[in-house]
């Protein structure tokens, strides 16, 4: 089983250089480049299901659903913004639903996530003219990941240093979307998001 699990990760970081590496050739398949970079994913999802097999808890089985349903948005992303941000917030909506199945949300969890909230609506009503009419979706989404940062405080460090890593991620993006000149970042942000999925899954397998 860690043969599997290191196998899964070492994956994992082969198809996120390989996407970084495949983005920047002038005319690459945007196909091949959406396989990959969902297949880093996968990687999250299979090392997750090597965790409910051996831990078969509900909570570990609706993670392992939201990162499935974060697979399938990572391709959708690509093609279609909107509606990969709405598959995206349906995998939120489930990590959500698993950490609370594990612990109920406590009084630290509120203070987290009134703290975010305020960073949140501080920085987008900095840039909310250049956000324009999507402002709400915008506003939305954020708001549903901090909750979900919030509800993984009272959980095992794992998960919430995944959902913590996932959320550094989505914010490097909000950053990148008003700022285009520090496009470095792009690869901070998305091996963020990698590893964050991979926490979540190896949370589940460590049990």
């Amino acid at each position: 089983m860690q043969y599997a699990v290191a196998a899964a990760f070492a994956v994992m970081i082969v198809c996120y250089l390989a996407f970084q590496r495949i983005k920047t050739i002038p005319g690459h398949s945007k196909a091949l480049s959406i396989t990959v970079k969902c297949a880093a994913t996968a990687m999250a999802v299979v090392t997750a299901l090597i965790g409910c097999i051996k831990n078969p808890q509900p909570a570990y089985w609706i993670i392992l659903a939201g990162l499935a349903v974060c697979t399938i948005a990572d391709g959708v992303l690509c093609v279609r913004f909107i509606t990969g941000g709405a598959i995206f917030g349906l995998g939120h909506v489930l990590y959500i639903v698993a950490f609370c199945v594990m612990h109920r949300p406590t009084w630290a969890s509120l203070i987290l996530f009134a703290a975010l909230l305020g960073l949140v609506t501080a920085f987008f009503s900095r840039y909310r003219k250049r956000i324009g009419r999507r402002l709400p979706l915008v506003l939305g989404y954020a708001t549903l990941l901090c909750l979900m940062v919030s509800m993984a405080l009272p959980q095992k460090p794992l998960f919430f240093a995944g959902a913590l890593l996932f959320a550094a991620s989505d914010a490097l993006l909000a950053y990148l979307a008003v700022d285009r000149n520090h496009m470095w970042l792009d690869y901070i942000s998305l091996g963020a998001y990698y590893l964050g999925q991979f926490l979540l899954a190896l949370a589940i397998v460590v049990g």
